[in-house]
């Protein structure tokens, strides 16, 4: 929820425009000035005092003293700047972090940006303006509501633009919205997934992670970006969890004819396994394609591993398969491709659980087969598990379905 609040402030209008007219106004900052005294001896740099020069010298009879000289320090950390450093911050940051994945595939909602070549103006300004510059390397100075509210009565607008900005971000930061504010950023920037059936697998996962959670706070939930796909994390007394979606998580889920022991009499194998080199080999003369030699390959829409603290392998897995239907023919084609998924999980080149036999009925793999409103004669047979929609206390179902 920060990361879409923080892209919903960079999307508004007066954000985009302030950054437009940036580099015209960050010429007409403002600096204090502050003026001393100092000795020096070889390198005079300033406006010698003699009054007092002479004065002292006079005093000590030591002609040879050094000279006093008049310097004048010219101040940038003032708080109208402080403001504007922090403003200019804030934004850099989530245009360098929030959405860099989303600048960098152009996404369409962010065309203010990148159509206008306002990403090039605050990283130039933010980086290379010599006032900015001199603000940070004055000393990491706290910014404070007195510092806002104070600007926000300036006269320069850059400056009081800049802190009414600064005051919308914290009051975003802290939850505070106006209903109408909540309705427009849930309508620009909630993301959706482009099918309703990955939104009811993302269901599912969903009531897996508050079924087997007791502190819903220790739970740390992760942004799906493509690259990662671990939902989320969480641990208890003696164990830690992970849950992924649409993914094969530490595991392999793949067959290759080259691991087969293909038997010498003649059968169904050693078919297949003829029609397999054939199609490679005529795939290369006809379409001059490379094909692999793939049986089997899958990838469940849950996978939630289970450790002990401070082991790396998984002792326990737990699959699901999620069918948006209401067909008992569809869902039984989703509860083989559960069963698959159960016996053919590899940990590294073996098998999760090593003998077959005990395929179906280990504590070490548990299957879960999640459908809509599906008639359904039984719930669980030994390690598999079939909830669906209408059931009642769903959570209590995944809870007990992990404990059997």
């Amino acid at each position: 929820m920060e990361k879409l609040l923080r892209i919903h402030f960079i999307l508004r209008n007066d954000v985009t425009n302030f950054v437009s007219s940036l580099p015209q106004r960050i010429r007409r900052i403002k600096t204090t000035t502050h003026k001393y005294n100092e000795q020096q001896r070889d390198k005079i740099r300033g406006r010698i005092d003699w009054q007092k020069t002479f004065k002292e010298r006079c005093r000590s009879n030591d002609t040879l003293s050094p000279y006093y000289v008049d310097l004048v320090e010219r101040k940038y950390s003032i708080p109208e700047n402080i403001v504007l450093n922090e403003l200019l911050k804030t934004m850099y940051s989530i245009t360098s972090n929030d959405v860099y994945r989303a600048i960098k595939n152009d996404y369409p909602w962010l065309k203010g940006w990148t159509k206008g070549n306002l990403l090039a103006m605050l990283k130039g300004v933010y980086q290379r303006n010599i006032y900015l510059r001199r603000i940070r390397e004055e000393g990491e100075v706290i910014l404070t509501e007195r510092m806002i509210s104070n600007t926000l009565q300036s006269r320069n607008t850059l400056y009081s633009e800049a802190a009414k900005l600064m005051s919308d971000y914290k009051k975003l930061m802290n939850y505070d919205l106006a209903p109408s504010e909540a309705q427009e950023l849930l309508k620009n920037t909630f993301i959706r997934p482009g099918r309703v059936k990955v939104l009811f697998e993302l269901f599912w996962i969903f009531k897996v992670i508050m079924a087997m959670t007791h502190d819903k706070k220790a739970v740390t939930f992760n942004i799906i970006d493509g690259n990662n796909n671990i939902v989320a994390e969480w641990e208890d007394e003696y164990y830690r969890y992970r849950i992924y979606h649409d993914s094969t998580g530490v595991f392999n889920f793949r067959e290759k004819w080259e691991n087969i022991k293909i038997p010498e009499k003649d059968g169904y194998l050693k078919r297949e396994s003829l029609v397999v080199k054939e199609w490679q080999k005529a795939s290369k003369k006809f379409f001059d394609l490379q094909r692999g030699d793939v049986l089997w390959g899958g990838r469940p829409d849950i996978v939630l591993e289970k450790y002990h603290k401070g082991q790396k392998r998984p002792v326990q897995v737990f699959l699901g398969e999620v069918k948006y239907t209401e067909s008992v023919y569809y869902a039984s084609k989703g509860l083989k491709e559960l069963l698959e998924y159960m016996a053919l999980i590899r940990s590294s080149d073996n098998y999760f659980e090593d003998d077959a036999n005990a395929v179906f009925s280990s504590d070490k793999i548990k299957g879960w087969l999640f459908l809509d409103n599906v008639d359904v004669v039984r719930q669980h047979s030994q390690n598999v598990s079939v909830i669906k929609i209408g059931d009642g206390n769903i959570e209590g179902l995944i809870k007990s379905a992990c404990s059997n």
